[in-house]
């Protein structure tokens, strides 16, 4: 069975006469039936019913079944004619947390594309769990995430680990060394970072405990740290962002939270998306040089 045979029995269809399909297909009558007939014989089965005189033909019950058949044959032969002319994708779709956005993603986007000009990012911001349903129905090529989940057709891949700091405004009086038992819950601004800060939360505040704030994301986090005694403690990063830029300082915190770990998370590394390897590549290459920054096995990122 070839695409001109399908092609051939289509044409028939849609004009409902030999004489008329022939000539749309600038072929002989006698030619375009014998056709018809290889085709009918390859089946096992008439697919027009042939009336002496009759300027009309009508498709038998075999025939009619066979046309959305054939018609779905035939998108599939013109969509694989077209593999040869289509070039390799240059978009890479990637997930990421919140948190990653603010600090020195901007810096890795920017040398990729340096080094990547024709390539389209297409970055959504999505919480860790949505970031891997999001991968395993693969609408997404990368996700970077620091709250890790099993899902059976997802590979996690520990990256960096990041320090949390304890900021707040600098008109606050908190000062350094200061304890976890010292601090006020109903102070605070609260983004649950990882798993290992919620652990480290509940340990000291308890498993609900008030506080004034509690966020999501990181939009607000700026302006209600000049609440009055607000605190919060967030990755070190966009501490020293926040320390720099604005009304803000970071207070040493005895016995604080653990390093905050990301990783990226893809469908399969041996069939990831050619430019996923080359993104992470830039990622780390950028994060190695923050001193608040510790990179998970390096031997492991060199042969990424």
């Amino acid at each position: 069975m070839t695409y001109q045979d399908i092609h051939t029995f289509l044409t028939i269809a849609s004009s409902s006469s030999l004489s008329k399909a022939a000539e749309s297909l600038f072929v002989s009558q006698p030619a375009l039936s014998h056709r018809l007939s290889a085709l009918e014989e390859e089946l096992g089965t008439e697919l027009i019913i042939r009336r002496k005189g009759s300027r009309t033909l009508e498709l038998t019950d075999a025939g009619q079944r066979f046309v959305p058949i054939a018609r779905k044959w035939e998108q599939l032969w013109i969509e694989t004619g077209k593999i040869k002319f289509e070039r390799p994708s240059t978009q890479l779709r990637i997930v990421n947390v919140d948190s990653l956005n603010f600090y020195f993603m901007p810096q890795v986007i920017e040398n990729f594309l340096e080094s990547h000009p024709k390539c389209s990012l297409h970055i959504n911001t999505m919480q860790s769990n949505l970031s891997y349903k999001s991968i395993e129905n693969k609408e997404a090529d990368l996700g970077l995430i620091t709250n890790p989940h099993f899902f059976k057709k997802v590979q996690t891949i520990p990256l960096f680990e990041e320090q949390l700091v304890f900021v707040c405004h600098k008109s606050a009086s908190y000062q350094d060394g200061i304890l976890p038992s010292q601090l006020n819950s109903t102070d605070e601004i609260y983004i649950p970072w990882s798993n290992t800060f919620l652990m480290w939360h509940d340990y000291w505040f308890g498993n609900d405990p008030e506080v004034k704030v509690m966020l999501d994301n990181m939009a607000l986090l700026r302006q209600l740290l000049d609440l009055k005694d607000a605190w919060a403690i967030m990755p070190a990063t966009l501490g020293h962002k926040l320390a720099e830029n604005e009304n803000c300082r970071i207070v040493s915190l005895e016995n604080g939270p653990e390093y905050r770990t990301c990783y990226a998370i893809m469908n399969d590394q041996r069939n990831a998306h050619p430019l996923v390897t080359e993104f992470l590549q830039e990622l780390l290459n950028t994060v190695s040089k923050i001193p608040e920054i510790r990179l998970l096995d390096p031997q492991y990122h060199q042969n990424l």
